[in-house]
């Protein structure tokens, strides 16, 4: 139990340096994948909604103090959402193959973001441009990544499970 917990720790640690030092370095166009949507959406999947939501919580505080402070809050109600909606697909409820993950982790970051955009209020006429070119390059992007995140930690589990059985 203790291992889970600083193993989660640990990856969340992680995600922050690569949030705050290598997503500035493989940047293009403007566009950065985002590390903790990964982190939410793995640890949910893993281990449930109350877990999302307490990672998700804490991811989106973690960005909210260097947010502006008239925005204070929005990323940790969107994050805390986004770990408790994808939580409730709970992998011991329910096996997700890497595809579906995928698709559940883009329809989770458009879902944070919007819930983001609606509590910064971004004005009803910029929320669609905002989306084509903010959210949607921003989602390709960390689902490129995911991708080979969810693959890497798939084949780890597997060979556990072949091994096993």
């Amino acid at each position: 139990m203790i291992w889970r917990i600083l193993a989660q720790i640990f990856l969340f640690v992680m995600c922050a340096v690569l949030q705050t030092t290598v997503a500035s370095w493989i940047e293009i166009l403007g566009v950065r994948p985002d590390f903790f949507v990964i982190f939410i959406v793995f640890i949910a999947l893993g281990r449930g909604a109350a877990v999302g939501a307490l990672w998700g919580f804490i991811a989106g505080f973690s960005q909210d103090v260097y947010a502006p402070a008239e925005w204070l809050g929005a990323g940790t109600i969107a994050f805390t959402v986004l770990g408790f909606l994808v939580g409730l697909l709970e992998e011991r409820f329910i096996t997700l193959n890497l595809g579906l993950k995928i698709v559940v982790l883009a329809i989770g970051f458009f879902v944070s973001d919007f819930i983001y955009y609606l509590l910064i209020e971004v004005p009803s006429d910029s929320l669609t441009r905002i989306f084509l070119t903010i959210s949607l390059p921003e989602c390709i992007y960390t689902v490129l990544f995911a991708t080979l995140v969810f693959y890497l930690f798939s084949r780890k589990n597997t060979k556990k499970n072949h091994v096993k059985g």
